[in-house]
């Protein structure tokens, strides 16, 4: 494969690159966008595809914009700021039916709703890492810290907290603001130093977070979150099982609507915090239990109506799938971070007896390759 080359982009692909075939194989470049023709370089050869870099565009897509983020170039964080952001969107879309036919092995043609925001200022939490004194991000698939002054991403007070704050000795710095910013550092030898915590209201629902606790981030969406998982798991919900269940985000609009909600939840911090936001919004009808998802669903006393799971990147896997299917729930509501693990799992819903009956994309992080979805699943 020659190093030096001309390509079209033909589409963007989960990761952030666009992809281009040429007569010497697949092509994926980062920063490009549908439409461009671009002289690229090879920065790195595969078995069966190749990495380059823009050398230059000879022709741009109809749907660039010139980044205005002063890190788009040095530290990477928003990886689509050069594609205007309506077409981001369109590309999303795109992008979970893809998955979901590569990975998954089968068409979704239902429509694929949006729930959408601001591209600006909607992040309320971020995690920072530390360089002689200064908060900064990290590059790009890289473990070099990039110093940062501002992110247009971040919530105005999360801009004034990066001046203003002495990391000290810190490795890393979480900080969410509700407005009021609670921090947390996190030291070398792997201890915690929190400092605060943020009240955050969705509705008539309130949570108390500290910094390092996994809370969704945009600030916009956080009501239309919870409206959709209520609306995707029923009217009458009955009896809920809650999997990955962080601090109750979803559990405590769940027990206003359920006969019960039963929530597991890994992190014994996290359990405690969720208890205390279970206490204060008087919502009787629920029940924490801390361990491993796995470990819950062995015990085989569970009798849910619906299944509500919301897990890390790498999803809940398919053993945990097959397990949820053996419950023999009316309904399933996964909320997904990643379009992989998702179609993955979908698959294996739908390989028993599951059928797939709304989906949803929640781009909860404008201008990044990043993809949220919301979607539930009921027996055929």
């Amino acid at each position: 494969m020659c190093n030096i080359m001309r390509l079209t982009i033909e589409k963007l692909v989960y990761g952030g690159s666009g992809f281009a075939r040429t007569d010497q194989g697949v092509v994926f470049v980062p920063r490009s966008a549908p439409g461009d023709v671009l002289e690229v370089e090879i920065v790195q050869k595969k078995k069966d595809y190749a990495t380059a870099r823009i050398i230059k565009i000879l022709e741009p897509s109809p749907d660039r914009q010139e980044p205005d983020c002063p890190n788009y170039a040095t530290a990477g964080c928003c990886h689509w700021q050069h594609i205007r952001y309506d077409r981001q969107v369109e590309y999303k879309e795109a992008i979970i039916r893809e998955t979901l036919r590569r990975v998954g092995h089968f068409e979704w043609e239902g429509a694929i709703e949006r729930l959408t925001g601001p591209d600006r200022n909607y992040r309320l939490r971020a995690t920072f890492h530390v360089t002689n004194g200064r908060l900064g991000f990290l590059r790009e698939n890289t473990n070099v810290i990039v110093p940062i002054r501002e992110c247009p991403s971040l919530v105005p007070e999360l801009n004034q907290f990066i001046g203003s704050v002495d990391p000290g000795p810190a490795r890393e710095v979480h900080a969410i603001s509700a407005p009021e910013v609670a921090r947390s550092f996190v030291f070398a030898d792997g201890t915690i130093q929190r400092s605060g915590r943020a009240t955050i209201h969705v509705g008539e629902n309130r949570y108390r977070i500290t910094a390092d606790t996994f809370f969704q981030a945009n600030r916009f969406l956080l009501p239309a979150m919870n409206r959709k998982v209520l609306e995707q798991a029923g009217p009458s919900p009955g009896n809920v099982l809650e999997l990955y269940a962080g601090v109750g985000f979803f559990s405590i609009p769940l027990a206003r609507a359920a006969k019960e909600v039963i929530a597991v939840e890994s992190s014994r911090f996290a359990v405690r915090l969720a208890r205390e936001n279970a206490r204060s919004n008087q919502t009787w009808p629920l029940r924490f239990v801390e361990g491993p998802v796995s470990a819950a669903l062995r015990g085989g006393s569970l009798h849910p109506n619906v299944v509500v799971l919301d897990p890390p990147r790498t999803g809940c896997g398919t053993e945990t799938a097959d397990q949820i299917v053996g419950l023999k729930p009316e309904r399933i509501v996964y909320v997904s971070c990643n379009p992989a693990t998702f179609a993955r799992e979908a698959a294996r819903f739908v390989s028993k007896q599951y059928e797939l009956k709304q989906v949803t994309l929640v781009d909860q992080f404008p201008n990044t390759f990043h993809i949220e979805i919301v979607s539930s699943f009921a027996v055929r």
